[in-house]
C-alpha cells in the first residue's frame, strides 16, 4: 500500500511539474499579455479623454478617484481583448477542427503588440516635452515604432503569400493601383506646396524674414531678369559670386517677371521641394516593385521636419539642391544614362560646392559594380572638378574654397574650431591628423546627436543600412558635423540639403536589400515581412516626428531660420503689414533706398538698393530704427536735424525718408558692395537692360485670410541695412 501511494503520489507530482511548466512558458508567451495589452490600451484611452490630466499622469500625482477610474477602463479594455480571443479561437476551431488555444494567443500576441505602446501617445500630448527634453521625445517615438513594426511583420504576408504586381501585363488591378498612385502623389505634392506656400508668405507679412537672406535672394532675380546675372547691390563686389555661384537662379528669373517680390521666391520654393515627392515614389517603386510602399516614401518625404526647416528658412539656392539630385540619383539607378548627364547640368549650376557632393555619388557608381557604371562615376568627377576648378577661378571673386578676401564673404568661421591656425582646408586636414579625438568630440556634441536623431529617426535609420549606397551621405555628413556653427547642423537651415536626397534615395534602397539579403533568414524572420515592418514603423516614426518637430502642426521646437514661425498674423500684424506695403508704394520705382535688415526684404526688388548707413546718400530711406546703433544712430538722428531726411511716413520705430542730399552721378550705383565697390575677379557678361515690367496685382498664390490686406499694385522696393549678422550663407 505504501509503494502504490508513493507511486500515485510520484505520478500526481509529475503531473503538476508537467502543468506547472507548461502554465509558465503559456504564460510567459501569452497568458501574461493580454494583461499588458489592455493596460496600454485602457490607459491611453482614459488618457485622450483627459488630456487636461496628463501633466499630473507626468508627475505620477493623479488623484486616488481617476486613479480608480484607470483601473475600471483597463477592466473594460481587458474584457474587449477576452472577447477577442475567444472569438478568434471559435473561427479557428470551425476551420480546423481542434482548439489551438496556446497557437491562437501567440497569434494574436505579435498582432496586438502594439497595444503596449499605446500610452506614448498621450505622454507626446504634454506641452513643450519636444522642446524641454528632445532626446527622450525621440526615445519614446523609437519605442512606439518598434511596437508598431513588430505588429506590422505580424501582420505582414510571407514573401511566397503576396501576390506579385510587378508582372508585365497591364491588369485592372494593376491600373487601379496606378491610378491611385499618381492621385495620391499628386495631391501630397499640392498639399505640400500650397501649405507651405501660404505658411511662407504669412511668415513673410509677419515680418519675420530679413534682407539675410531673402531680400538678397530677391534682389539676385531683379538684378538678372533685368540683364545682370547674378548682380545684386546689397552684397560686396554687387555680385553674388562673392559669396556662391549659383548660375540656376538666372535660368528660373523669368519666373520673377510673372510677380517681380518676394513672395515669388517664397512660392517657387514651396513648390520645388513638394516636387522633389515625384523622385521619391519612382526610386521607391524601382526598388520596391510596389506602389502602396512608394506612394508611403513620398508622404514621408513630405513629413520631413528637416525639409520644412530649409523651407522656412527665407529663399536658398542650396535648398533647391534636394529634389534635383533625387532625380539624378533615380536616373543613375534606373541606368538613364542620358537623362542622368541632363540632370547633372542643374545639380552643377545650383551651386558651386555641389561638384563635390557629386563625386560622392560618383563614388558609388564606381562601388555598384553595374554596367557602365564605372565609367559614368569617373566622368561625373573629372567633369565636377573640372567645374569647380573653373568656376573658382573665373566666375568667383575668390579661387580659396572657403572664399577669402575683401571682395568676398568668407566661410572660414563655419569651421573654426577646427581651423585653429586660420588656414583654412589645411587647417582642417591638420587637425584630423594631429588631433583626432577633439574631431570625434566636435562631431559628436551633443546638438549634433539631436540632429542626426530628427533627420534619420524618422526614416528608422535605414539610410545607413544601405551598405554601397550609404557612401553617398559622406560629403553631407561631414559637411555638418564637423561644422562649429549651429545653423549648419541644425534642420531649421538649408544645409540639410546635403543629406535630405541622401537619405530618401537610401531608404528604399536598404528595404530592397532587407528582402533579398540572407541575414533576415539565419536569423529566423522573412525577409519581405522585416522590410515592411521597417517601412511600417518608419511611417509611424515619421507621422510622430512631423508631430513634435516639423513645420506642419505648431509645436515648441519647429524654426524657420532663427526663429519661430508665424502662423497667422494677429490685427495688430495686419496693420504693420499693410503700412509697410502701402509706404513702400511711395518710394518712386526708379529710386535709390538705403534700407535696413529687418525691411529690406520689401523693398529689394529695384535696381539700387543698400545697407543704410555707410553707402552715401540714396533718395529714399526705409528702415526700422531699431537696427541702428551707436553712431550711426547718431548720424541719422542728426542727418533729420540738419534736414538732410525729411519722413514721410512712420509707424513706431519704423519709418520712411527723403534725402536732400546730392545723389551720385548718373552712372554710378549706390547700390555698390558694404566693403568693396570693385566688379568681381571675372564680372558675367552685362546684357541690356530689358523694359521694366510693373508687378502685377495679385499673387500667383493668393495669401490666406489672416494674411493682412490685400496686396496693391506697386514699384518694386528696397531692402534695408542689416545687423552685425553673420555672413550671407
Amino acid at each position: 500500500m505504501p509503494s502504490r501511494v508513493r507511486t500515485k503520489l510520484s505520478d500526481v507530482a509529475a503531473s503538476l511539474d508537467d502543468f506547472v511548466t507548461r502554465l509558465a512558458f503559456s504564460t510567459l508567451s501569452w497568458l501574461m499579455w493580454p494583461v499588458l495589452q489592455a493596460i496600454g490600451l485602457g490607459v491611453t484611452i482614459w488618457g485622450f479623454l483627459h488630456l487636461t490630466q496628463a501633466p499630473a499622469v507626468d508627475t505620477n500625482k493623479l488623484p486616488l478617484p481617476d486613479n480608480l477610474r484607470v483601473v475600471a477602463t483597463v477592466v473594460g479594455s481587458l474584457l474587449t481583448i477576452g472577447l477577442i480571443h475567444l472569438v478568434v479561437n471559435v473561427v479557428v476551431r470551425r476551420r480546423t477542427g481542434e482548439w489551438r488555444v496556446t497557437e491562437v494567443g501567440a497569434d494574436l500576441k505579435r498582432r496586438l503588440f502594439p497595444l503596449l505602446a499605446l500610452p506614448i501617445l498621450p505622454a507626446l500630448t504634454l506641452a513643450k516635452v519636444e522642446q524641454d527634453s528632445p532626446k527622450q521625445t525621440f526615445f519614446y517615438i523609437v519605442l512606439f515604432a518598434a511596437a508598431i513594426g513588430v505588429g506590422v511583420y505580424a501582420w505582414a504576408k510571407p514573401a511566397g503569400e503576396e501576390p506579385d504586381l510587378s508582372v508585365a501585363g497591364a491588369t485592372a488591378r494593376q491600373r487601379r493601383h496606378r491610378i491611385f498612385a499618381a492621385v495620391a502623389v499628386a495631391a501630397i505634392w499640392a498639399t505640400y506646396g500650397i501649405f507651405f506656400s501660404r505658411l511662407s508668405i504669412v511668415n513673410h507679412h509677419a515680418l519675420n524674414t530679413r534682407t539675410i537672406d531673402l531680400g538678397y535672394y530677391d534682389n539676385i532675380f531683379y538684378q538678372s531678369i533685368h540683364g545682370r546675372p547674378l548682380g545684386c547691390s546689397l552684397i560686396r563686389a554687387g555680385y553674388h559670386g562673392s559669396a556662391h555661384f549659383d548660375p540656376i537662379l538666372v535660368l528660373l528669373s523669368p519666373l520673377y517677371l510673372l510677380y517681380p517680390r518676394a513672395e515669388m521666391l517664397l512660392v517657387l520654393q514651396a513648390v520645388w521641394l513638394g516636387a522633389g515627392v515625384v523622385p521619391v515614389y519612382l526610386i521607391g517603386y524601382d526598388k520596391l516593385g510596389r506602389r502602396a510602399p512608394a506612394v508611403a516614401l513620398a508622404a514621408m518625404y513630405a513629413l520631413y521636419p528637416a525639409l520644412h526647416g530649409a523651407n522656412m528658412y527665407e529663399f536658398h539656392s542650396l535648398s533647391l539642391l534636394s529634389s534635383i539630385l533625387l532625380w539624378l540619383i533615380y536616373f543613375l539607378e534606373k541606368g538613364s544614362r542620358r537623362a542622368y548627364y541632363l540632370a547633372l547640368i542643374p545639380a552643377l549650376l545650383c551651386r558651386e560646392d555641389v561638384a563635390l557632393i557629386l563625386c560622392f555619388i560618383s563614388i558609388y557608381a564606381i562601388l555598384s559594380r553595374r554596367r557602365g557604371s564605372a565609367r559614368l562615376g569617373w566622368t561625373t568627377i573629372g567633369v565636377s572638378l573640372l567645374y569647380f576648378i573653373i568656376v573658382k577661378k573665373f566666375f568667383m571673386t575668390s579661387a580659396d574654397i572657403f572664399m577669402s578676401g575683401k571682395d568676398s564673404l568668407s566661410f572660414a568661421y563655419y569651421y573654426e574650431d577646427l581651423i585653429p591656425n586660420k588656414n583654412g582646408v589645411a587647417g582642417i586636414v591638420v587637425s584630423v591628423v594631429t588631433n583626432p579625438l577633439f574631431v570625434i568630440k566636435t562631431m559628436t556634441a551633443e546638438p549634433k546627436i539631436v540632429y542626426l536623431l530628427t533627420l534619420f529617426v524618422p526614416l528608422c535609420f535605414l539610410p545607413f543600412l544601405a551598405r554601397t549606397s550609404r557612401v553617398m551621405m559622406g560629403y553631407g555628413l561631414l559637411f555638418t558635423l564637423l561644422a562649429t556653427r549651429t545653423a549648419v547642423f541644425s534642420p531649421a537651415f538649408q544645409y540639410s540639403a546635403t543629406l535630405i536626397p541622401f537619405a530618401f534615395a537610401l531608404t528604399p534602397v536598404a528595404l530592397r536589400q532587407m528582402e533579398d539579403g540572407a541575414l533576415p533568414a539565419q536569423l529566423g524572420l522573412d525577409g519581405r515581412r522585416l522590410s515592411r515592418a521597417f517601412l511600417g514603423a518608419a511611417l509611424v516614426s515619421s507621422l510622430l516626428v512631423s508631430w513634435k518637430f516639423g513645420g506642419y502642426l505648431e509645436n515648441q521646437f519647429f524654426r524657420g531660420g532663427f526663429s519661430r514661425v508665424a502662423r497667422g498674423l494677429t490685427p495688430a500684424e495686419k496693420q504693420t503689414y499693410a503700412w509697410v506695403d502701402e509706404t513702400v508704394a511711395l518710394i518712386p520705382y526708379g529710386a535709390s533706398v538705403g534700407t535696413t535688415n529687418k525691411l529690406g526684404c520689401h523693398v529689394s526688388n529695384r535696381k539700387d538698393v543698400v545697407f543704410y548707413p555707410g553707402h552715401g546718400p540714396t533718395d529714399y530711406v526705409f528702415l526700422d530704427e531699431t537696427e541702428i546703433k551707436g553712431a550711426d544712430l547718431d548720424g541719422h538722428n542728426k542727418a533729420i536735424q540738419q534736414g538732410k531726411l525729411v519722413q514721410i511716413a512712420r509707424r513706431d520705430k519704423m519709418a520712411l525718408f527723403k534725402s536732400t542730399e546730392t545723389k551720385p552721378a548718373p552712372g554710378a550705383s549706390a547700390s555698390a558692395s558694404a566693403s568693396a565697390s570693385a566688379p568681381p575677379a571675372v564680372a558675367p557678361p552685362v546684357l541690356p537692360t530689358p523694359p521694366v515690367v510693373a508687378p502685377p496685382p495679385t499673387l500667383p498664390i493668393a495669401p490666406p485670410a489672416d494674411a493682412g490686406a490685400a496686396l496693391p499694385t506697386r514699384a518694386p522696393a528696397a531692402p534695408r541695412p542689416a545687423p552685425p549678422a553673420p555672413p550671407h550663407s
